[in-house]
């Protein structure tokens, strides 16, 4: 009898794991890919809704069947994990993704030193890892960069190089102050403008610096004005930009000098009161109602995608939110064109397949791990509360820059 009771046991047990490996939602057939995004801490205003499009991309792919892997179609399994806005935080949650969970492929970034902090875990582990956020300019260099790295967005610098080349060329200012963040994002973009601002001799400039999450921005404020500028480029990023900006229009700088707004996005504009935001001219790296744009193959592209978005989460999509869902699709493209989730493969493959369309429109891959856009990013004047068709609409497209505009060359960086 306990001999019989032992084989059926046995019997049991063979069955169950066979019943296990038959499953359909055992790893062997899906695709792990790690999302991480800044779902609480300062990126908590952004980082939810990176992974909300993130996911929404991969969700795509899977109701099209997934991806082909080794001749086989496997649906892609996303794991999630919040980055908290720590650095410490995201390098210990992506080693666990990659030693434990067996993940060879990340996707995130809110915040800049976070970015940087994920880089160089790719650098010692070798995963495949898209950034979708603006990154410190050091991430591309050559001795820094991960090898399998890439980040869909651009550096901080570029912020920098924008801002400076377009109050000093179409504005023709004369004496300007960069009102700027004391953190990493807010130095990266400072050492982009000051390396435009340096080739204009006929320029006077200064940078006046304040804490990360002041409360007060006025006695900041107070020192911009007595540089007496021709116009303050407001550098904050998040809820400091609200801040200060709230702070100036109650001082009534709008009055006294010209501002304008070096990096906006959606979900800062729409805390910044419409009398402040009106008349500000504003760096953008997309805008979801590209009406009149003169280019009507990325009208086309912005309104498909922001219509899509719209439909399925009640509002238009951030510029920050865009840039996730690409990286999200240049994701599944690498996994798509070379038949693999080996990290190398994936990079090679977008590397001798780099041309991609966003809704920004065409896009090409860099050496350095970035793309080349035919259009680097928008000036967008903000419009008055009666101007506005609704509460999203807080802008209008007046400029564009084109092809390598403020973008370093991959030589100057070790390529």
């Amino acid at each position: 009898m306990k001999k019989l009771v032992r084989t059926l046991g046995l019997v049991g047990a063979c069955l169950a794991l066979a019943a296990f490996a038959a499953s359909p939602a055992l790893a062997a057939d899906t695709v792990k890919v790690g999302v991480m995004y800044s779902i609480t801490g300062p990126g908590s205003v952004l980082g939810p809704k990176q992974a909300e499009v993130a996911k929404m991309a991969f969700a795509e792919a899977n109701a099209a069947g997934g991806v082909k892997i080794g001749g086989k179609m496997m649906k892609i399994e996303v794991i999630d994990r919040d980055d908290e806005t720590k650095p410490g935080v995201a390098i210990r949650r992506v080693s666990e993704l990659v030693k434990t969970q067996g993940v060879k492929i990340i996707q995130g970034g809110t915040f800049a030193h976070v970015s940087l902090a994920l880089n160089g875990e790719a650098k010692k582990l070798g995963f495949f890892l898209m950034t979708t956020n603006g990154v410190p300019d050091s991430y591309f260099e050559k001795k820094v960069k991960a090898p399998y790295a890439m980040a869909v967005l651009g550096d901080n610098g570029m912020v920098g190089r924008g801002a400076a080349g377009f109050v000093i060329e179409k504005l023709k200012a004369k004496r300007v102050v960069f009102f700027m963040p004391d953190y990493a994002y807010g130095k990266f973009a400072w050492a982009g403008a000051e390396a435009v601002l340096k080739q204009h001799k006929d320029v006077k400039y200064t940078v006046v610096w304040s804490p990360v999450g002041s409360a007060d921005m006025t006695p900041y404020l107070i020192k911009c004005m007595e540089f007496k500028p021709d116009i303050i480029c407001f550098g904050h990023w998040g809820n400091d930009m609200i801040t200060a900006l709230k702070q100036a229009g109650e001082m009534g700088l709008k009055k006294k000098t010209k501002l304008f707004v070096n990096w906006i996005i959606s979900l800062m504009a729409k805390g910044i009161p419409p009398e402040v935001l009106a008349g500000l001219d504003c760096q953008i790296w997309w805008y979801h109602d590209m009406k009149g744009f003169a280019d009507k193959e990325v009208v086309k592209l912005s309104d498909e995608f922001t219509k899509k978005y719209q439909a399925k989460f009640g509002e238009p999509p951030d510029p920050y939110v865009m840039s996730a869902y690409y990286g999200s699709k240049e994701v599944i493209r690498a996994m798509q064109v070379s038949g693999s989730t080996d990290p190398k493969k994936m990079y090679e493959a977008l590397m001798k397949k780099p041309d991609f369309l966003t809704a920004k429109g065409p896009a090409k891959w860099r050496v350095d791990g970035r793309p080349r856009y035919k259009y680097n990013a928008w000036i967008i004047t903000g419009l008055p509360a009666d101007k506005r068709p609704n509460k999203w609409d807080y802008g209008k497209i007046i400029d564009v820059y084109s092809g390598d505009a403020f973008l370093p060359t991959v030589k100057s960086l070790g390529w």
